[in-house]
């Protein structure tokens, strides 16, 4: 068993080791896991793991890290976002890592090439003995990741409007990989202010943004406000969503809709 943060890392894990390896999700469906607290229960998975990926920049996942490998003292802690070129995050006690850097990295295909990469050191490294499939496996998933981005990148190419006006900033990846401009609602992980809310429906009708995209997980008042104030409307997307290239599409769909 090997143990992971979040339910993408688990479909990536599972696109990589088949059915040879189980795998623990520590942040359950519905949960943020920007300040997941473990529960006492799941503590026996982490201790029957023989791997954590972590996604190495989750506020929780420095909370309880020390933790985890005093109850495991054999578990391999794995930074999954080793080698990406991270962007700044958000300065805030319940969103950030240490106030610099955006975890998001799990959103634009790119970064999840390089996670692949350290996914699969750590599966070679604690399954010595699966080797082979795991290599196999890998190579046709990289050869998924690739014709993905190429399908994303095509849906885009006819897209004028290049702004994504987004509740909760999750989508800086995804930008950076695909030439897009990300607006979030949320600064400094707080509710926009008065003024913030002007500027941004001032924005919104200079540049004619019609969709707010929001994770289903936030509070949708603030969005919905917006949206009533710009003639718009609120698209839920779900970062979060096991099925991960279904859901990297459907929020590539939702951006190519904005004409």
């Amino acid at each position: 068993m090997i143990s992971v943060s979040i339910l993408p890392q688990k479909y990536f894990v599972d696109q990589i080791a088949g059915q040879l390896v189980q795998v623990n999700v520590l942040v359950p469906p519905g949960s943020s896991p920007h300040n997941y607290e473990i529960l006492p229960s799941q503590m026996k998975d982490l201790a029957r793991s023989k791997a954590w990926l972590q996604i190495g920049l989750l506020t929780f996942e420095d909370a309880w890290k020390t933790k985890f490998a005093e109850i495991n003292r054999n578990l391999i802690i794995v930074n999954s976002s080793e080698g990406v070129q991270t962007l700044s995050g958000i300065k805030d006690s319940d969103h950030d890592h240490s106030g610099v850097f955006d975890p998001h990295i799990w959103l634009a295909p790119a970064e999840v090439k390089i996670m692949a990469a350290n996914i699969l050191k750590t599966l070679n490294l604690a399954f010595p003995q699966n080797k082979p499939a795991f290599e196999i496996n890998y190579s046709r998933f990289i050869l998924k990741v690739d014709s993905l981005s190429a399908q994303i990148q095509q849906q885009l190419a006819p897209l004028k409007n290049r702004n994504i006006l987004i509740f909760h900033p999750a989508l800086a990846y995804y930008a950076r990989q695909f030439n897009l401009k990300q607006i979030p609602l949320e600064l400094d992980g707080k509710e926009p202010s008065p003024k913030h809310m002007k500027d941004i429906v001032d924005l919104a009708r200079k540049e004619i943004i019609r969709i707010i995209f929001i994770q289903k997980e936030f509070d949708s008042e603030n969005a919905l406000q917006l949206s009533r104030e710009i003639g718009g409307e609120v698209v839920v997307i779900d970062p979060l969503d096991y099925n991960w290239e279904k859901q990297m599409l459907d929020i590539t769909q939702k951006i190519a809709s904005q004409k």
